[in-house]
């Protein structure tokens, strides 16, 4: 019966320390798995035939599985709810001097690092890195998907740039922090006229001319315009910097450019970093277009 509790309460879950702890025997471990009711997933760690392959499940046989393991990266991001889809991969880091077992069902993605006390913690009974160095990890893997999680890591208050920052300065060369300082640094000191200047290098870069910075249109300040086709490019840097008051004001803008026949253009930071063909195809073609039609 303590068994069963302990599978219904672990995804199905079960170790042979866990199960001698709950007071089994070696022989009656040996039944179940020689009946098939426990079914060996790793060394010494074991899913109940009555429980499926959750993602919970999932986690807990590589954490369990693997001596020492700190869930991290994209893994601890999904522990920690902020993804919703788990990686193929169980990402995973191990302590240089334990040793990687030798069969595990479940894919894995191993590193070998340590990690100071304030940056590990509890999830679900499972050792994960905490919520700072989940971030910057996690940014890092996801590419420009990155950007969106640190984003609304940030919105929604779970960190701050101070506790990123200082998960950083701990974590200075270890896996993915170049890419994670990048991004931090973009969160920290991206204002309005530097994320311009940047548009004005791309513009210049790719030969685009017609364009006025800083145009004021009735009480609306517009970024960028290009009169001669009618159409205003807006930029936008990282969302946690807006209130929803700020996002509101440019709902209203949009409508009204629109309502006296202006094609409005919104570009982030985001997408000029990760995606500037992509910036650039949309702006010409709405160019273009507007060219075709006058």
């Amino acid at each position: 019966m303590r068994a069963a509790r302990f599978l219904a309460d672990h995804d199905g879950v079960i170790t042979t320390a866990q199960a001698r702890d709950l007071g089994m025997t070696r022989g009656q471990l040996r039944a179940r798995t020689e009946r098939g009711l426990w079914v060996a997933h790793a060394r010494s760690t074991f899913l109940s035939a009555e429980h499926r392959m959750t993602d919970m499940a999932r986690v807990r046989i590589v954490a369990n599985g693997y001596a020492g393991a700190v869930v991290d990266r994209t893994a601890a991001a999904w522990l920690h709810g902020l993804t919703k889809v788990l990686p193929d991969e169980v990402t995973l880091s191990l302590p240089r001097s334990s040793h990687v077992v030798d069969s595990c069902t479940v894919p894995a993605s191993v590193c070998r690092r340590s990690f100071a006390a304030e940056d590990v913690t509890t999830v679900k009974g499972l050792a994960t890195t905490a919520l700072p160095l989940t971030v910057l990890a996690a940014a890092a893997d996801l590419g420009d998907d990155g950007v969106a999680l640190m984003d609304r890591a940030l919105q929604i208050r779970c960190v701050t740039l101070k506790d990123l920052r200082s998960a950083l300065e701990r974590n200075a060369g270890s896996r993915g922090m170049r890419t994670a300082r990048r991004l931090l640094r973009s969160a920290e000191d991206l204002s309005e006229s530097e994320l311009e200047r940047k548009f004005v290098r791309f513009l210049n870069k790719h030969g685009v001319t017609g364009w006025t910075q800083q145009v004021w249109m009735g009480n609306l300040r517009m970024d960028f315009v290009f009169p001669a086709e009618r159409v205003v490019v807006q930029l936008h840097g990282w969302a946690f910097h807006h209130d929803h008051e700020q996002w509101e004001k440019d709902q209203a803008t949009t409508n009204a450019l629109s309502a006296i026949g202006w094609v409005p253009l919104i570009f982030t930071w985001k997408r000029l970093e990760f995606a500037p063909d992509e910036v650039l195809t949309e702006l010409m073609s709405t160019l273009d277009l507007r060219r075709s039609v006058d």
